[in-house]
């Protein structure tokens, strides 16, 4: 009878990843970069003025529709009128607040930005590695 040989390696099975470490550590990663992205940026608002051709209204008179609809609507409820010109209204005065929203990057150090940026980009590539990995 022969021996077999003894000292042969076995095939090592492949190392198995933790993916959910990975998920959760690029959520953090992910949070903590846009955290800081948010604290560096400035937003202001003011007044929007709506151009209508050779005519400027301010953000302020779309709200004499709303008040007109709102009159309307008390005096006739049963008419659908003043329940378009409501709805339209505040989608308008939503519209111009958006519109007047303007936001800033603040000045920051070298340092910070690639802090920032890199914690975001790893954060969304661990991310991504783990929810569009191929499973077996």
């Amino acid at each position: 009878m022969e021996k077999k040989d003894e000292n042969i390696e076995k095939p090592k099975a492949p190392k198995q990843e933790n993916e959910l470490l990975q998920f959760f550590i690029g959520i953090v990663l992910l949070g903590a970069g846009l955290f800081m992205l948010s604290k560096r940026v400035m937003v202001h608002s003011g007044w929007y003025v709506w151009r209508i051709g050779g005519f400027d209204l301010s953000s302020g008179t779309v709200t004499i529709p709303l008040i007109i609809g709102i009159i309307w609507y008390f005096a006739d409820s049963k008419s659908i009128v003043p329940k378009i010109i409501i709805t339209l209204s505040v989608v308008f005065l939503v519209i111009s607040i958006i519109m007047s929203v303007k936001i800033y990057f603040v000045t920051t150090s070298m340092f910070d930005y690639i802090l920032i940026f890199g914690m975001a980009g790893a954060g969304a590539g661990l991310l991504l590695k783990t929810l569009f990995k191929k499973r077996d």
